[in-house]
């Protein structure tokens, strides 16, 4: 009878490991750190009025992974990055997504999370949606976990990657820069685009003891399988191959939905609301507690190409159509000044700055943008579209 319940018991013990499903996302399966890259970190902080500017020029001042690689086709190359963030940061009463749906891993990316204290970007969110096998349409509704290990993006170790601009730019835990801090201490990691201070996952216990705990993600693995046909939408167990696979749980950590608190630190005695990196999902943060700045909403100026953004390019062009100046404006007025410096500026109006700026005051303004005269036709158009097409993974 004893051996009969101990089989028994050994029996649904296997049964139930066997249906535990393996979580997928890690911050340490990326390609090797091994290349030093050719160019300088450039990176200023300054204050202005309301807000603090962040310039950079998106370079890391540590290894990197070996770019192109099999699951990244781009090289890394300098950018000229300005960032603003609020000095006063306030909270609101809703919190606001990186998504475009305003939800958990639901629709395109929407907002870069912030930019890290070496002036290279964080951004969790990535390109990358379930397609349907038979039409090869993708389901915005269900976002790939840019850290899941099913989900080939060519990350390094830093869980960073390229894009197709060339500029490099976390998905999770910045392991670069974290290596080179003193162990088991609260320091600043950078910036989001609300204003809220970024810290690696250590916080003092409380405003009266300065001892250091690790603060918890309140996200966990859901239970069971997608709800999907495996056709329009993904089915399976919930291993977190989708943005949608993990669920917030009040209490469930220290730390609330947008993987932050309010506490203490080194740089605000007094106490602020700041956000944690933590190495459990969601690693970088996913939702805004403020009103993010507009220097971090994702455009294409942002990011360069994809197929889908790339397709509005080539229809953009083939029509002859130009931005409006508002448009202009709304990408490129880093700072909210109201003009154009020739560091905020991209593209033909870069190349074209003194010849747009008649005045030479060193600035491009609205009447001076709509008096611009149309491009000229270039020639070779079916080289440049055969180009546009390459893009590559975001």
């Amino acid at each position: 009878m004893k051996n009969i319940l101990t089989t028994t018991f050994l029996l649904v013990a296997c049964v139930s490991f066997a249906q535990e499903t393996i979580n997928t996302f890690s911050v340490s399966s990326g390609n090797d750190c091994s290349e030093m890259i050719r160019y300088e970190n450039i990176v200023s902080i300054s204050e202005k009025g309301n807000y603090r500017i962040i310039k950079s020029n998106a370079i890391p001042e540590h290894l990197t992974g070996k770019f192109p690689n099999a699951g990244n086709p781009n090289t890394i190359s300098p950018q000229k990055k300005t960032y603003t963030v609020a000095l006063k940061p306030k909270k609101n009463k809703k919190l606001t997504s990186v998504y475009s749906d305003g939800m958990l891993g639901q629709g395109r990316p929407a907002y870069i999370f912030g930019v890290a204290i070496n002036g290279v970007k964080m951004e969790p969110t990535a390109m990358e949606f379930f397609i349907n096998p038979n039409t090869r349409e993708m389901n915005f509704t269900w976002s790939k976990e840019a850290l899941s290990t099913k989900v080939n993006l060519g990350d390094d170790c830093n869980n960073a990657h390229v894009q197709p601009t060339g500029e490099y730019h976390y998905h999770g835990t910045p392991w670069g820069i974290v290596n080179q801090a003193k162990k088991n201490t609260m320091f600043l990691l950078g910036w989001a685009a609300d204003g809220f201070p970024i810290y690696y996952k250590y916080g003092f216990a409380s405003a009266e003891n300065t001892q250091l705990v690790e603060l918890t993600s309140s996200y966990k693995l859901k239970q069971g399988n997608r709800p999907g046909d495996g056709i329009t939408a993904p089915n399976g167990p919930y291993d977190g191959t989708y943005v949608r696979d993990f669920e917030y749980v009040e209490g469930h950590g220290d730390l609330d939905e947008a993987n932050g608190r309010f506490g203490n630190t080194p740089e605000f005695p007094d106490g602020t609301y700041y956000y944690v990196i933590t190495d459990t999902f969601p690693s970088l943060p996913r939702f805004f507690v403020g009103t993010p700045h507009k220097s971090f909403k994702v455009n294409d100026n942002m990011r360069g190409g994809n197929r889908e953004r790339g397709s509005r390019r080539n229809k953009r062009r083939n029509n002859r159509e130009r931005l409006s100046v508002e448009e202009l404006f709304e990408q490129m007025d880093a700072n909210e000044d109201g003009k154009l410096s020739k560091e905020e500026v991209k593209g033909p109006l870069q190349r074209n700055f003194s010849k747009i700026d008649t005045d030479d005051d060193g600035f491009i303004t609205k009447k001076e943008l709509e008096n611009m005269p149309e491009p000229q036709e270039r020639q070779g158009g079916q080289r440049g579209g055969q180009r546009g097409q390459r893009g590559g993974r975001q």
